[in-house]
């Protein structure tokens, strides 16, 4: 399914450069670094089209899009082959279902671009997304570039999408990490990172949710260097099966990560710890789930088994209000 062109959000290049190598009648810039983008696909026939068209649309022509079909047993193959067939640049890889970081790992296992970026199988590129990055990697001297995205409904509306506020910063060092812990604000849909600096960083885990901010913590914990900038130049989609909108599990995984990294770097481990809690406290206290069978879930991530068993016999007999004030004080 095609976006209409009124959007203006994107169209096929028509400058040409001086060494151009032809691909299915259009041209792309031999002497650009190629981009290697990373597309896992799970039952994604709804939305698919849209966001392999929003890279072959790309201003920056010198890109190869590796679509991981991860097990899918809708129509996904079969739109993927397609559009195959249409563009020389576009590979896929077929596997079981094994979760997102397995699918980006078989993703970069298989790319040869010297620069790496992610795009789910439902958000969408604005046209100058590839261009922008590359060129800003190349002036910042930086391991991986993200910028500023916009969020949209379903049906894409550039008069209603609702942009973040990822703005201009370097994410370096002690400070880099703890504005990372505290706030992560690395859009997987928006990075572009140095094929050897995620590489020498090892292969993301196979945790269900959140295993791109893991990865980018344990390369910012490496001592490798961020950058973000404001420019608005991808568009994420929410809806019902969006991994965001299932965030109980993030809730708990992000927890962990950031107690593990605290525990496996010493220097960070009171850091860790109260970020940790603050984000417990956030997610026991915030408006939309206060419930004692959110409770109950929480505790069992948190605490070894015996307070766990321990605070859930209590969540039958106390108010939640004071269970809550109790777990903020232990934790």
């Amino acid at each position: 399914m095609c976006l209409p062109l009124t959007t203006g959000l994107y169209h096929h290049s028509s400058s040409i450069s001086t060494t151009l190598s032809p691909v299915n009648g259009l041209f792309y810039d031999m002497n650009s670094p190629l981009v290697s983008v990373i597309m896992p696909a799970y039952n994604a026939q709804k939305y698919i089209a849209e966001s392999i068209e929003s890279v072959m649309n790309q201003t920056y022509t010198n890109w190869e899009l590796i679509v991981i079909d991860d097990g899918s047993n809708d129509n996904t193959g079969n739109i993927i082959k397609q559009y195959k067939q249409q563009d020389a640049r576009i590979k896929s890889i077929s596997q079981q279902n094994s979760g997102q970081g397995n699918a980006k790992n078989a993703g970069i296992a298989t790319s040869k671009g010297e620069y790496i970026a992610f795009l789910d199988a439902d958000d969408l590129w604005l046209k100058e997304k590839l261009e922008v990055s590359v060129s800003a990697l190349k002036a910042a001297n930086v391991e991986l570039l993200f910028t500023n995205y916009s969020v949209f409904n379903n049906e894409l509306d550039v008069n209603k999408t609702t942009t973040m506020q990822v703005g201009n910063a370097i994410y370096k060092g002690r400070e880099g990490i703890i504005t990372f812990l505290n706030y992560n604000q690395i859009p997987n849909l928006t990075v572009l990172v140095k094929r050897e600096a995620i590489i020498s960083a090892g292969k993301f885990t196979d945790i269900k949710v959140a295993e791109d901010y893991e990865m980018w913590l344990r390369m910012l914990g490496m001592g490798h260097t961020f950058q973000s900038i404001a420019a608005p130049l991808s568009l994420y989609r929410m809806h019902d099966n969006s991994i965001t909108a299932k965030d109980r599990h993030a809730t708990f995984e992000l927890i962990q990560i950031i107690k593990d990294f605290g525990s496996k770097n010493h220097g960070y481990t009171n850091e860790a710890r109260k970020i940790a809690r603050e984000k417990i406290k956030y997610w026991l206290y915030n408006g939309y789930d206060r419930t004692p069978k959110r409770f109950r879930a929480l505790i069992k991530q948190v605490f070894p088994l015996h307070l766990a068993a321990l605070f859930y016999s209590l969540s039958f007999l106390l108010p939640m209000r004071h269970l809550r004030k109790i777990v903020i004080r232990l934790y």
